[in-house]
């Protein structure tokens, strides 16, 4: 399974390694016009046509320009990106290839002997390929490593899991991870940059440059933790994870305005991957079981209504008078539909027909 290490960078030089980086990037802007005004796409018609070019312009050496020409065609990869010309931030990202982790402990890319740092118990390998980032006058190098995972374990058991905005995740064990405190640092941060951008001084410019990525950080970190404790759960149950296939829910939700900003401002599928990614590490499976009607079912008599869901909060099932909170049967439901012992279900149409239809 590969697995991405961050390792600090000490270059003695820091203004040459930044002249680099903006090098590179006005090298992967100047070829990205060529792309999009002659209508290359791909990196073999590129090369051919810039190689020579690119080396003499920007004189940068043969690896650096096989990987300009590479991140540029990566940048047209798909029909949709085709329509606009591709551009780069001055000092923006850049891969790396065939660099080299010396037992000195420096890191040698590119024409570059740099000094590094990375966790104790890391096993860096070049054998992959790195991203060399800077990031607020820090140079970081991110290395994709493989790490070896036990096999799945068999389970017969699954954990529930219910993704939401009022609660972030809900649990078959009813344990819920409240959305409060992200709702409200998201106001804060929506109000925050909305006042400074309105403002518009130089002041006001730098405070939004300081502010930039807070709230990405702290989302990633919440993920993090919560990844971690369901994770940690499901190892303590010896049982599997069962998750809802959310994929591509933001285009079929249909909310009003003022909910969009929080039904797509949480990364979901940044969670699973979290989720996914240390239960592979801890040998746990993971499935994934279609998300229709999780909440509308009861879990006793499997009836389907919508209007077994009450409210947001609540679930009242209109057949039995099962209740529960709806977070809490929606995890329950996934659990049972991945262990495939879920009751017949019935929608409210069907049970009032001669011959019910029925789904396990």
């Amino acid at each position: 399974m590969d697995h991405v290490e961050t390792v600090r960078l000490h270059p003695p030089d820091p203004a040459q390694l930044i002249a680099w980086l903006e090098r590179f990037n006005a090298a992967a802007n100047w070829l990205s016009g060529v792309a999009f005004r002659e209508r290359l796409w791909h990196w073999l018609p590129l090369q051919r046509r810039a190689y020579r070019e690119v080396r003499e312009r920007f004189q940068i050496p043969a690896a650096a320009t096989v990987v300009v020409i590479r991140k540029v065609a990566y940048a047209y990869r798909n029909k949709q990106r085709r329509q606009h010309q591709a551009t780069f931030r001055r000092r923006g990202a850049i891969p790396i290839y065939k660099h080299r982790y010396k037992r000195d402990g420096t890191v040698s890319m590119y024409g570059f002997r740099i000094p590094f740092t990375a966790r104790p118990q890391a096993w860096l390998s070049s054998r992959h390929q790195a991203v060399l980032c800077y990031r607020r006058g820090k140079f970081i190098l991110h290395q994709v490593v493989e790490v070896d995972v036990p096999p799945p374990a068999p389970v017969q058991d699954y954990l529930g899991c219910d993704l939401g905005t009022v609660n972030l995740l809900t649990d078959s064990e009813a344990e819920a991870y409240s959305g409060q405190a992200v709702e409200e640092k998201r106001r804060i941060y929506v109000h925050r940059r909305a006042r400074l951008q309105k403002r518009g001084t130089r002041a006001a410019r730098r405070k939004l440059r300081q502010i930039s990525g807070r709230q990405g950080r702290y989302q990633r970190d919440v993920n993090h933790r919560i990844a971690k404790r369901v994770v940690a759960k499901a190892q303590r149950l010896c049982c599997g994870i069962a998750l809802e296939d959310l994929r591509g829910i933001r285009d079929r939700i249909k909310a009003r305005r003022r909910q969009r900003a929080r039904l797509h401002n949480w990364a979901f599928g940044q969670l699973r991957q979290f989720i996914v990614y240390k239960a592979a590490k801890a040998g746990i499976p993971v499935v994934f079981v279609d998300p229709a009607n999780t909440s509308r079912t009861c879990p006793v008599c499997g009836h389907v209504d919508k209007r077994n869901r009450r409210s947001q909060a609540a679930f009242s099932c209109r057949r039995c008078g099962h209740e529960e909170p709806a977070d809490v049967i929606a995890a329950r439901n996934v659990r049972a539909w991945a262990r495939g012992d879920a009751p017949m279900v019935a929608s409210a149409r069907a049970a009032t027909s001669p011959h019910p239809t029925s789904r396990g």
